[in-house]
């Protein structure tokens, strides 16, 4: 991550959260002026992660606008840090594949079945694989799938879930394997890589053998948040375009709040939400989805707490937030 410096200068970060102004004559050209006013009233104590979700739902226009509404340092920073984010995201991997020499005969051996050659050939395009050019690649994938036996496809099950290899000419093999083996592993590529028709047609058998955020996000089947943990189920709804019920983006956060507090919280004790792994995430992808009541709602709580002894916060929190929301009795998680 760059320094803040590659965003500031010395004598921007002078104006601290105490010192910052704002400018409501700038702020009038903004499309939202939501996020604007709730950094203005709380920049004194405002979270960073609260202030990284709320950026994050901004829209192009008014995040290219917000930081020459404030001379405080921090918006400059976080709005710098979320473009640069959104580059490197954006930017196309440059996938290079190792050369090495041909081993087209290799490779006939193994087609045609030669006698006394078949067994060296498999074990020849193996160890090789990775030092092949891709195009020879495709083809040791291609034998392999239509040729090959339990151990070939051991062999080949991540490679074809990974993107290095993958070209959608094993989608019918893939296909036809699934159907015949119906193993779990080859569940995860008809998943990611097979048409969505295909996927539905065969939703019962995928389901429970596949990983099922990419199950919803690929076929836009609904997620059920009791399959998912909090902060995955977020992203799955943000990345669909899903919606959230009024509060529910607040009610996922301090769900997974109380659990890890009732379940980690003895032997890695936080007092601030914000120190609880994932929440950051979790609030930088409700800003994505436009969610700034849950965000300011969320930083709210977390203020509310601010005046329990560190001693007491964990066990305070719980409290509070099972007489705010309807959760169930808490059940820990089993471990064998």
């Amino acid at each position: 991550m760059k320094s803040m410096f590659d965003y500031v200068s010395l004598d921007e970060m002078k104006a601290d959260s105490e010192n910052a102004q704002f400018f409501d004559d700038v702020a009038e050209g903004l499309h939202n002026r939501t996020v604007y006013d709730y950094i203005k009233k709380n920049v004194i104590d405002l979270h960073p992660s609260a202030l990284t979700g709320l950026l994050e739902s901004l829209d192009g226009h008014d995040m290219e606008l917000i930081d020459q509404c404030t001379d405080w340092f921090a918006v400059k920073v976080t709005k710098g840090r979320i473009l640069d984010g959104r580059k490197d995201r954006a930017k196309v991997k440059n996938i290079t594949h190792r050369l090495n020499y041909p081993i087209e005969e290799v490779l006939d051996d193994y087609v045609n079945r030669r006698t006394g050659k078949l067994v060296e050939a498999k074990r020849q395009l193996k160890k090789r694989f990775d030092g092949l050019d891709h195009a020879m690649q495709e083809k040791v994938m291609m034998a392999f799938m239509t040729q090959g036996g339990e151990k070939e496809r051991e062999f080949i099950y991540d490679k074809l879930y990974g993107d290095e290899f993958w070209v959608d000419d094993y989608i019918p093999l893939v296909q036809q394997w699934w159907e015949q083996f119906q193993d779990g592993k080859m569940g995860k590529v008809v998943v990611k890589y097979c048409p969505r028709e295909y996927i539905l047609a065969h939703l019962e058998e995928l389901d429970h053998r596949c990983n099922y955020a990419t199950l919803c996000l690929r076929t836009g089947i609904a997620p059920d948040p009791e399959r998912l943990p909090s902060w995955t189920y977020l992203y799955v709804l943000k990345t669909s375009g899903g919606q959230l019920r009024f509060r529910e983006g607040e009610e996922v956060v301090f769900k997974w709040v109380r659990k890890y507090l009732y379940e980690e919280a003895s032997d890695k004790p936080v007092c601030s939400i914000y120190d609880i792994p994932y929440v950051r995430r979790m609030l930088a992808y409700l800003g994505e989805m436009g969610r700034t009541d849950d965000i300011m709602a969320i930083d709210a709580f977390e203020k509310r707490m601010h005046s329990v002894p560190r001693t007491q916060w964990g066990t305070a929190v719980i409290k509070a937030l099972e007489e705010e929301f309807s959760f169930p009795p808490f059940v820990y998680d089993v471990v064998e």
